[in-house]
């Protein structure tokens, strides 16, 4: 789950155009402006309702723009077409195709493959998703451009569980 989250986080910070920092700049802008506003206003209720719509914005801006640009510019879907598991090599195969369905084309992806334990009980798969089973972070490093879609195949070695779900998460840079 480190490499995951530590992967995650480079992408983060990897994928930041400057569409990403006008627009968190922005939003950091109007959080300081509220701020400001809240230590100058004189009537008590609309100082805290400025203060506590500044520090919502200050925390929850950013993240928030990530995220919507995110699945504006650098929207990317994966399809799944097919999975096995090897009977005699104990190796996992996913092959799929990734879409650019963003506005950006993409100078590689990454792809994350978390498998994780099924359950009929969603806080225990959620649980389960939290502790995946495996994580597998595939680079693949050919440019796909908007709207195109290329294929992909994934091998997991050293794969002894037959019940598992899988997500596939793309991870693309501009």
């Amino acid at each position: 789950m480190a490499e995951f989250l530590r992967s995650y986080l480079s992408y983060t910070f990897q994928s930041l155009t400057k569409y990403d920092y006008m627009a968190i700049g922005w939003i950091l802008f109007l959080a300081f402006l509220l701020l400001i506003l809240a230590a100058v206003v004189k009537r008590r209720t609309l100082s805290y309702t400025l203060l506590l719509f500044g520090l919502l914005l200050l925390f929850l801006g950013p993240p928030v723009v990530k995220g919507v640009m995110d699945r504006y510019l650098r929207a990317a879907e994966v399809r799944l077409t097919q999975t096995k598991v090897l009977q005699y090599s104990r190796s996992l195969v996913v092959e799929g195709e990734i879409r650019n369905s963003g506005k950006l084309d993409f100078t590689h992806c990454d792809l994350a493959l978390v498998i994780y334990r099924p359950s009929s009980n969603l806080l225990k798969e959620a649980a389960a998703y939290l502790k995946p089973l495996a994580v597998r972070i595939v680079p693949l490093e050919i440019p796909i451009d908007a709207k195109e879609s290329k294929p992909f195949r994934i091998i997991v070695d050293h794969f002894s569980t037959h019940d598992f779900n899988l997500t596939v998460q793309p991870r693309c840079y501009p």
